[in-house]
């Protein structure tokens, strides 16, 4: 009985979490990259995604938030990330795949230091 049941139970306690997991493309839009200017007000380097919230000078000409998601920090780990990559202050150039909303959220495909360093986020192919 043991045999069947502790299986079963841990299956029903990651279910929710297999079930939540969402597809790039339903949130992005993976044929199109937009570019945002400005400076880092916060990085969160934890799962299940990495976030960077940046301040940048909207159309209008308003200041406006920017939320830059990216991959986990395992993936981002291979990809030569850090949780001390990024700090509030930085000036940086995002460019990624904006959010299907028009929300003023993307993924991140590459950021850009002011001095030439650049961190890579999302692969050119949609998915990870």
């Amino acid at each position: 009985m043991k045999r069947v049941l502790v299986p079963l139970a841990a299956a029903c306690l990651f279910a929710p979490a297999a079930i939540a997991h969402h597809s790039f493309a339903v949130h992005f839009v993976a044929d199109e990259i937009v570019s945002v200017a400005g400076v880092v007000t916060e990085f969160r380097f934890r799962n299940p995604h990495g976030l960077v919230f940046v301040s940048a000078t909207g159309e209008n000409g308003e200041e406006e938030t920017w939320r830059a998601e990216t991959n986990s920090p395992n993936i981002l780990r291979r990809r030569g990330w850090s949780e001390h990559s990024l700090a509030v202050g930085d000036r940086v150039t995002i460019e990624g795949y904006p959010a299907r909303d028009g929300s003023p959220s993307m993924r991140i495909y590459r950021i850009t230091f002011e001095d030439g360093r650049v961190l890579i986020g999302q692969r050119p192919t949609a998915g990870d």
